[in-house]
């Protein structure tokens, strides 16, 4: 009878732990880690085959579980301690989704890793070989037992899944230009812009992508300020590098140029645009880096003779904006040679002006216009750095 009340408990334990597991495998490939692994299987892979998550997380769920079961038969965890067997599976797990950006710049280093899974296993081999040799109480009542046991399984394989997202940790920013691509290369524009859309503090390939997105949909006038700027005329280029999964090339081919060594990135822009061969891309990248800039009186007389100043209520919202905040701060010598016909946004920069008027503090100040009109030119003309 207790024979078959304990092969009942390690049955019903073994179970448990292998569909946690399996579960938790699948959701952390399939879903958390996706974009990376994707990105991974973008730089690797020779074929053509569409990088399919679920599957991946499929075949990685059932090796890992399979592998951990297998284990057991020699390393022999039970009871409280089964959830033990799926260290080695743990460790395998963090290895293949520790991706970072060295995928791409190179020089990453794996004898950390060997050193984790040495002692890993080093470990796990100690522990069986100490729990063989622990005479565990008779079972008196299955149900009480069955709980103590499953709740101390449960405890362990929360620690094993905090020891994988520790271990497997990546770059936040990483992760969201990862997240961009997937998102993009599967055609949700939206999806993809949106990503790390409130974030404090994006990277320069993320709001490099960012712009090339939007370029590439024509919206680069339109919905450029919308995102976080915080690298002006350099947030609108990839780095010389390839640190993300945005290609430098792609960048340049949508431009039309190259940037030369040692140009800054205005100079580059403003050389491009004003040549005979300017594609209407650059010519939109070069009026970005001016907005960037803060170079009003410029992005003026530019804009003007790009696209004529009887144009100037079909231009993009932003450049719009622009214009209207230089004829609210220039002097009455340096009015604009148009009116803007454009009631609602008069009236948005009225209400602006207004919001301004009740703070004195200018970090308070500042805060207040961000929560009402941080999706426009003026916020960040007037209160970025």
């Amino acid at each position: 009878m207790r024979n078959n009340s304990e092969k009942r408990l390690q049955r019903v334990v073994a179970t448990v732990c292998a569909t946690l597991f399996a579960v938790f495998s699948f959701l952390f490939v399939a879903v958390y880690q996706a974009p990376l692994l994707e990105a991974l299987y973008n730089e690797v892979a020779t074929g053509k085959l569409n990088y399919n998550p679920y599957l991946v997380g499929g075949v990685v769920s059932l090796v890992l579980t399979l592998m951990a079961v297998w284990l057991n038969h020699f390393a022999r965890f039970r009871r409280e301690w089964t959830a033990l067997a799926y260290l080695p599976s743990a460790l395998l797990l963090a290895f293949i989704t520790d991706i970072d950006r060295t995928l791409y710049v190179g020089g990453k280093s794996y004898a950390g890793w060997i050193v984790i899974i040495v002692i890993g296993l080093l470990v796990y081999v100690g522990l069986s070989y100490f729990l063989r040799r622990i005479k565990f109480e008779k079972i008196k009542d299955v149900t009480m037992t069955m709980n103590r046991v499953l709740w101390r399984n449960l405890i362990l394989l929360v620690i094993l899944i905090c020891l994988v997202g520790t271990l497997s940790y990546s770059e936040e920013n990483f992760k969201r230009e990862t997240c961009v691509m997937v998102y993009y290369n599967s055609g949700d524009v939206d999806e993809a812009l949106n990503v790390g859309k409130k974030a404090d503090k994006a990277s320069q390939e993320l709001t490099a992508m960012r712009a090339y997105i939007l370029a590439s949909n024509g919206m680069l006038g339109e919905h450029l300020f919308e995102y976080p700027q915080h690298y002006a005329t350099a947030g609108l280029l990839p780095k010389s590098q390839r640190t993300s999964p945005l290609v430098p090339d792609s960048v340049y081919s949508l431009i039309g140029a190259v940037l030369m060594d040692g140009e800054d990135a205005i100079d580059f822009l403003s050389r491009i645009a004003c040549s005979d061969s300017a594609t209407v891309v650059a010519k939109e990248y070069y009026l970005s880096s001016l907005l960037l800039e803060k170079r009003l009186v410029k992005f003026k007389e530019e804009v003007i003779a790009i696209y004529g100043a009887d144009a100037v209520d079909a231009l993009p919202k932003h450049y719009r904006e622009a214009l209207m905040l230089y004829a609210d701060v220039a002097d009455s010598a340096e009015v604009l040679p148009f009116e803007l016909h454009d009631e609602s946004m008069s009236s948005r920069l009225k209400a602006l002006r207004d919001e301004e008027a009740k703070h004195d503090d200018v970090f308070v100040r500042g805060n207040y216009v961000r929560r009402h009109f941080g999706d426009t030119y003026w916020w960040y003309f007037l209160y970025s750095n």
